[in-house]
């Protein structure tokens, strides 16, 4: 991924978003504060793939440093491109990347009714390690549980 895919990336956040379900970033979030992320990700060597289908982005990946957590990732698959392997496909990616640089774990953060993914991370072997409740502010007012899970790599 170059410099030149961070608008396609960002075309993904808004679709996703839209949706409103399965990330915590919503319509109406700071698209240059994602920008600036996504290009400081980029100059920093961290982990981030994407999948495309005929020169389209339709999914990512990304690898950051949480201070709580330590090597967070972050996730999202168009939605006529979910249940399709393109997750799987990322998940690869990014364990064998961490993996080479002696990444001690990964974590990430997943609401409880997003079942698809919940059954992705337990096949890559993330174990839920804590259970938080009302831990995402939405712009509904409302706040939505989330999983913290981990996957061990040493």
């Amino acid at each position: 991924m170059g410099h030149g895919d961070i608008d396609a990336v960002l075309w993904l956040f808004d679709a996703v978003a839209a949706e409103r379900l399965w990330i915590g970033t919503e319509p109406g979030y700071d698209r240059q504060k994602y920008r600036d992320m996504l290009g400081f990700s980029l100059s920093n060597g961290n982990g981030m793939f994407v999948a495309d289908q005929a020169g389209a982005i339709v999914g990512v990946v990304t690898e950051y440093r949480h201070d709580p957590y330590g090597h967070t990732i972050g996730m999202l698959v168009e939605a006529d491109h979910r249940g399709k392997g393109v997750g799987a496909a990322l998940l690869e990616q990014l364990i064998g990347w961490a993996r080479e640089r002696g990444i001690p774990h990964l974590s990430l953060l997943v609401f409880p009714h997003n079942e698809r993914a919940l059954a992705l991370y337990r096949k890559f072997d993330f174990v839920e390690i804590d259970a938080q409740a009302a831990q995402i502010a939405r712009r509904s007012g409302e706040a939505w549980d989330a999983i913290l899970m981990r996957k061990t790599l040493a």
